[in-house]
């Protein structure tokens, strides 16, 4: 696409238009370096120079702005311009045939570091073409801003889906029920972040939450850095059949009710379309992943173990990394619209204190997983730290952050290392069984 003509145009329109409205909003989007063409760029400077002093704008003060050899194109380019109403068209022109030439030059840098490659470092070289490609940015003529009111009747029908029991497509069940009937789900666009102490059950969460998007047929990839994927398969297999990872190392020892329920469990999943890939891979890395298999008939979810593990990318210190990773996980769910679950450890300060229930302050390198992240779950078992603890068999999961509505604490079972959905109601009796069961040790003590 040449663009020459399109930065004719719009300077010429400019310079008739004069210290308008429509100027100034062209000069805040547009940079200089969009013009191709070294008098027309030169004009523009002077224009925007103009603009930003409150000075006058027309032919005359720009052409007394510019460098002697650009002076006599002034009045040409003037003279060519017949109207100055279509100044915001133009302008989108010249930034898409510039968001073009950018794009080229990126994507030759992204062969000759192919070209470069070895047998040593592909594997680097990839992941950082992965990083150009993703970064690159296309302005297009099929998406434009739409007027809230003309949305409405999209809305309605989301509603009215949603009246019928029918999923509207925008959000995606945890399967923990007593918080998706709180939130309705997660948006198509959320970073979420599981964080919590080892042993609290970050990654049980994590496959509970995979498991109840597989039986919504959607597809997910698990990128496991702390488990190989036969492990993580094992963690599917048991949670789905609701038994002890003991169990299942352990199959000989097994009746045959779990035999049954171990059968209906792998039945399903072999029907379902989560995929998990091992190993250690850089940020850039796990989106390549997804990023190809969301081109290949679409991606549900993300979810990658754990965030402490990501090899980081170079930085003066550890939360710039953290940044770096956050940020570019964050721009991938809003550019492809596949929430990402990233599990995170807590510092060890929650261990120092009576109350151990996880703040937001816990997270490690907090400030930008805070700032870049649209939901941030706690999953917190007391018994972990007290043996008589009055939530025995229950596990609180805390959420600390939620964009698009209240925090709140929720409550699961916990049962042969797995969560289970329990009513509210019946957590808190459950938990007033356990405080009287308790009483005649307290007393006795």
């Amino acid at each position: 696409m040449d663009s020459y003509d399109f930065e004719e145009q719009l300077v010429g329109a400019m310079m008739i238009q004069g210290d308008h409205i429509e100027c100034r909003d062209v000069i805040g989007k547009l940079p200089v370096e969009s013009f191709d063409n070294y008098h027309l760029r030169t004009m523009y400077q002077a224009i925007t120079a103009l603009l930003n002093k409150a000075e006058p704008l027309d032919i005359f003060t720009v052409q007394a702005s510019v460098p002697e050899d650009t002076k006599h194109y002034v009045l040409e380019v003037a003279g060519r311009c017949k109207s100055a109403a279509n100044i915001r068209g133009w302008a989108k022109r010249v930034r898409q045939c510039w968001m073009l030439r950018k794009g080229e030059s990126d994507l030759i840098h992204a062969a000759s570091l192919l070209r470069a490659a070895g047998t040593h470092d592909i594997n680097e070289r990839i992941a950082e073409v992965s990083g150009i490609v993703g970064k690159l940015q296309f302005e297009t003529n099929d998406k434009l801003p739409r007027r809230i009111g003309d949305l409405l009747d999209d809305y309605m029908v989301v509603l009215e889906n949603r009246m019928k029991g029918e999923e509207s497509g925008l959000y995606l069940k945890t399967g923990i029920q007593a918080m998706d009937d709180e939130y309705g789900g997660f948006d198509r666009t959320d970073l979420i972040i599981i964080a919590g102490r080892p042993g609290m059950g970050k990654t049980e969460l994590a496959i509970n939450i995979a498991n109840s998007i597989g039986r919504q047929k959607g597809k997910g990839l698990i990128v496991s850095m702390e488990m190989s994927d036969m492990q993580v398969v094992e963690r599917h297999v048991a949670d789905r059949a609701g038994l002890s990872i003991g169990a299942l190392r352990n199959p000989l020892d097994m009746i045959q009710e779990q035999y049954t329920r171990l059968t209906a469990a792998t039945g399903t999943l072999l029907d379902e379309h989560n995929y998990v890939i091992d190993g250690s891979f850089t940020v850039d890395e796990c989106i390549a992943h997804a990023e190809r298999m969301n081109m290949d008939g679409g991606l549900s979810f993300l979810a990658i173990d754990y965030l402490g593990l990501i090899a980081k990318p170079k930085a003066e210190r550890n939360d710039i990394a953290i940044a770096e990773i956050t940020r570019k996980l964050k721009r991938f769910t809003l550019r492809n619209k596949v929430p990402v679950i990233l599990l995170s450890q807590l510092n060890r300060g929650v261990e120092g204190r009576p109350d151990k229930r996880p703040t937001l302050g816990d997270l490690k390198d907090s400030s930008s997983i805070e700032q870049d992240a649209d939901v941030i779950i706690f999953p917190y078992r007391d018994e972990v730290y007290d043996d008589h603890s009055s939530m025995k068999g229950i596990a609180e999961i805390i959420v600390g952050k939620y964009r698009s509505g209240q925090p709140k604490t929720f409550y699961m079972g916990w049962r042969n290392g797995h969560f289970t959905n329990i009513d509210q109601a019946d957590a808190a009796r459950q938990f007033s069984e356990n405080e009287r069961k308790q009483e005649p040790s307290k007393e006795w003590r």
